[in-house]
């Protein structure tokens, strides 16, 4: 085994085949590779298999001033070639890693999986206070993956980037044990690259951490240069917030931040209102029908301007869940949006979104044969790589079809309807970047380039519609990565109501049912204060939904999102005895009859106000910090998820999951003030005791003022206080929320 190595990291690599060996964090003595069981040296896919064999390997050290580095190179067959960079530089624990995939024959070469680094053991003792914390959606965390991952069932196997439904918004993930070391992994790759970020179990019964690198011009001769390192990193085992910061501090200075941070972003720049007024969300409300009995009623009761993603009941021809999407321009307009329900919203002072299935078409509809030229060529099933399967009919972006159509419908959309916003459904953040088909002039695979045309249509799109509107259109879509911060405003969201709540993080489903499994707030760490507002929750206003319902509301905001109440695939709340019909939907629901709940509504609204008001600048503007360490009792809340497709498992699903009864986030606004935020989501009066360690934010020795915010108009029934030891201390009544600022 050759062994390259600092004062802190050591890596063995095996002098046979050039697997790895051994990752020793040498300050620990802790050694992540379990001894059992042979790693695999690369994986290379080919147009007719997949291997690891060679014919001929070779491995050369070299060791000039302050750094260490191997030299790999397998000869799988004659022509194709695999080799390697493996280097470690002195002072920090890290290694990088560069690869490439050399053909000279008639192979057609369709990813390269390196480095591979399986057969990782426990950390800690058991493994159980193990985690795997991954950028998987917008970010999981799973406890004791070794005990709970499946060589066939639950894992982070095939995680497309950028691709944040089925794979990573972001290009990290991490594996540690609380206090016990670990590892981060990372691909540093700004130019938005096709790849797959993969955590899971292997054949040998432990885990496995690699990365797949696409073929961005698949054929005879061509092979794959990947451009960008790739680096595994010790860790001491906080938590995952200590990876993410070494993400971040990478992350943060890719062209996708180049506008700044919100608050140093023009006015004409961002959307102001969606980041300042709005308090709440509702996604799915028809388009075409009268609802605003219902806008009425959520008036008198959340008391705050409302963002309304619509429907998607407003087109010429049908756009549904169920039977039919628009083809070409002629299927979209005239529009059909109820006229009564747009005057309401103005009313209010709320804002709306069409909903538009953004590169879906209906293939024999208007311009159906130009849209059959723009299809999207996707690799066969069984090749795809994913979870997902894509079966719609998707347009590629990069198709002169494509790029022209998504300008023209919108700019009329613009014209004819003034829009304030636009948000697009099963679009860039849910689709893979692959397309097979290069009469649409990119080469085949095109990962980056399908990347980059989604970009350009979204710049191209958005500004003809401020040009026509003469203000700022903000503009959204399902999902969200980090490739388009610099040009989306907002992203709809599923997984903050997991498990009360269909769509992304559905392979870890039945963890999340039972804990074992939980979302964390790992884009909003990142990425909060450059942007993206993130709409999530999946809730209704009714008793039936259960008492998670408390819980999802306060994490959805203290984690710095807008509450959405959500009527996709069920009926909205019975006023008086009175839902909407099915048959005025555009997905065939089954009737319930839940009545509108003003409990839940009048809850749902002092967030919004918190949202709105005192906790503003943290929420909307603010940098997310790590939050306090506190004893927090545990409370039983039960679910019941019926907003969901009939034909899936899911539907009428559910269950009791334990949560923390009080919900904490810690927030930056600029160098001025820190927010900790607290919100009681138990039936009973809480108390609070938290050591508030400035050190921790780089703020030792510092002078602070403490200002108490609370849910009560009068105060009542909250109380602070600060020992001189640095605890806090609070008392927050019975589902209420607090705010305490630090201003210094």
């Amino acid at each position: 085994m050759i062994e390259l190595a600092n004062d802190r990291i050591r890596i063995g690599i095996s002098e046979t085949d050039g697997s790895i060996q051994s990752i020793l964090d040498k300050r620990k003595g802790k050694e992540y590779i379990a001894a059992d069981g042979a790693g695999l040296p690369f994986r290379l896919e080919t147009a007719n298999e997949t291997t690891s064999s060679f014919e001929q390997f070779a491995i050369e050290e070299q060791q000039t001033a302050g750094k260490r580095e191997a030299r790999l190179s397998w000869r799988v067959s004659e022509g194709l070639t695999v080799n390697s960079v493996i280097r470690i530089a002195d002072g920090i624990g890290e290694i990088e890693f560069r690869c490439e995939a050399l053909n000279a024959s008639e192979e057609t070469v369709v990813s390269l999986e390196y480095p591979v680094i399986g057969n990782l053991g426990a950390i800690t003792e058991g493994g159980e206070n193990d985690y795997a914390a991954h950028s998987f959606a917008t970010g999981f965390k799973v406890r004791n993956p070794l005990k709970h991952f499946g060589k066939d069932g639950a894992g982070l196997r095939f995680m497309p980037y950028p691709e944040s439904f089925s794979g990573s918004s972001m290009q990290f993930f991490a594996y540690y044990g609380m206090n016990g070391g670990g590892l981060y992994f990372a691909a540093l790759d700004g130019e938005g690259y096709a790849k797959w970020l993969n955590f899971y179990k292997n054949d040998n019964g432990l885990l496995e951490a690699s990365f797949i690198h696409g073929c961005e011009d698949m054929g005879p001769n061509k092979g794959i240069g990947v451009t960008y390192p790739l680096v595994v990193r010790s860790l001491e085992g906080r938590d995952w917030y200590e990876a993410a910061d070494l993400y971040k501090s990478w992350a943060v200075q890719q062209s996708w931040c180049s506008k700044g941070k919100l608050t140093e972003q023009k006015e004409e720049e961002r959307c102001s209102w969606l980041h300042e007024r709005m308090g709440a969300a509702t996604f799915g409300i028809n388009a075409g029908s009268d609802r605003t009995e219902w806008l009425r009623t959520y008036h008198e009761h959340i008391r705050t301007p409302m963002f309304h993603i619509l429907g998607p009941d407003w087109t010429n021809a049908p756009q549904t869940f169920y039977k039919g999407v628009p083809g070409g321009f002629d299927d979209w307009f005239p529009t059909r949006f109820n006229r009564d329900n747009i005057e309401a919203m103005k009313q209010y002072g709320d804002k709306c979104a069409p909903f538009e299935f953004d590169y879906l078409f209906h293939m024999e509809g208007a311009d159906g044969e130009r849209g059959k030229e723009a299809a999207q060529k996707f690799p066969e099933k069984e090749k795809l790589k994913s979870i997902d399967a894509y079966r719609f009919p998707f347009i590629c972006p990069a198709a002169e079809y494509a790029q022209s159509f998504h300008v023209e419908r919108d700019l009329t959309l613009q014209r004819e309807d003034d829009v304030d916003s636009i948000y697009y459904d099963i679009s860039a953040n849910n689709i893979m970047k692959i397309c097979l088909d290069d009469s649409h002039g990119h080469s085949v695979g095109a990962g980056k380039a399908i990347n980059e045309a989604y970009r350009q249509n979204y710049i191209r799109t958005k500004k003809a519609m401020i040009e026509a509107a003469g203000r700022y259109v903000p503009m959204g879509t399902e999902m969200m990565n980090e490739t388009l911060l610099d040009i989306l405003d907002y992203y709809q969201a599923r997984a903050g109501g997991q498990p009360a709540a269909p769509l992304e993080g559905y392979p870890l489903r039945d963890l999340l049912k039972t804990g074992e499994a939980e979302l964390i707030p790992m884009f909003a760490y990142v990425y909060h204060e450059y942007g993206a507002v993130r709409l999530d929750g999946w809730g209704k206003l009714t008793e039936e939904i259960g008492s998670l319902y408390y819980f999802t509301v306060a994490r959805t905001y203290l984690w710095g999102g807008l509450y959405e109440l959500n009527y996709e695939y069920s009926p909205m709340e019975a006023l008086d005895g009175r839902e909407n019909a099915p048959e005025e939907h555009y997905y065939p629901f089954e009737p319930r009859g839940y009545a509108f709940s003003a409990e839940r509504a009048d809850y749902l609204a002092q967030f919004a106000d918190l949202r709105t008001g005192a906790g503003n600048k943290y929420l909307a503007y603010g940098r997310m910090l790590p939050p306090l360490a506190f004893e927090c009792e545990k409370i039983e809340a039960d679910w019941f998820h019926y907003n969901h497709g009939k034909e899936t498992r899911e539907y009428n699903d559910s269950g009791k999951l334990d949560v923390d009864s009080i919900v904490h986030s810690a927030w930056r606004f600029k160098e001025e003030s820190i927010g900790l935020f607290f919100a009681n989501v138990s039936g009973d009066s809480r108390s609070v005791k938290a050591i508030v360690d400035t050190s921790r934010y780089g703020l030792a020795g510092s002078t602070f003022r403490y200002m108490l915010h609370t849910s009560d108009s009068d105060g009542s029934g909250s109380a602070i206080t600060l020992q001189d030891n640095g605890m806090l201390a609070l008392d927050i009544p019975a589902r209420s929320v607090v705010l305490v600022e630090m201003v210094y």
